[in-house]
């Protein structure tokens, strides 16, 4: 048995119950104006949260993915109503003002970005806190997009 499980053993003859999994409701508004409720973790970001859509917020990326340091700007979303989601923090703020003035990043040179609202967030920044949020989603992941042919080639 490992120490995990001798711990959770414990934890239980002690009369500690594990940690549950809490989860708070947020809406999505697609692009197409429909609009899809997901139940998302406590903790997770509006992109992580997302992966539950038919398809998930498009980050510009070839395979959908977050970037590595959440630099790129492009899974911006519109906030509806922020209840239940973590303030915008300086990074996430200078990492949107980075992108609308197109300075480069991880090497690469880019267009300026659309400017921004007082309403637009970033998903890979914006955490789920509790319930009742809604956001407008600008872009869907296309997975048309990293589709072969079907030679494979």
């Amino acid at each position: 048995m490992s120490r995990f499980g001798i711990r959770k053993r414990i934890k239980n003859a002690l009369g500690q119950d594990p940690p549950q999994i809490v989860r708070h409701a947020v809406t999505y508004v697609l692009p197409d104006g429909t609009e899809q409720v997901v139940e998302a973790e406590e903790g997770y970001d509006l992109l992580m949260a997302s992966q539950s859509l038919p398809s998930p917020i498009s980050t510009g990326r070839r395979a959908g993915g977050t970037c590595p340091d959440g630099g790129c700007a492009l899974c911006r979303v519109e906030v509806i109503d922020d209840t239940g989601l973590s303030a915008q923090k300086d990074k996430e703020r200078a990492t949107l003002e980075a992108h609308i003035r197109g300075d480069p990043h991880e090497g690469h040179e880019r267009e300026p970005g659309p400017p921004a609202t007082a309403r637009t967030r970033l998903a890979c920044h914006t955490r789920i806190i509790a319930g009742g949020s809604r956001v407008q989603v600008i872009e869907l992941f296309d997975y048309e997009s990293i589709r072969g042919d079907p030679d494979g080639t």
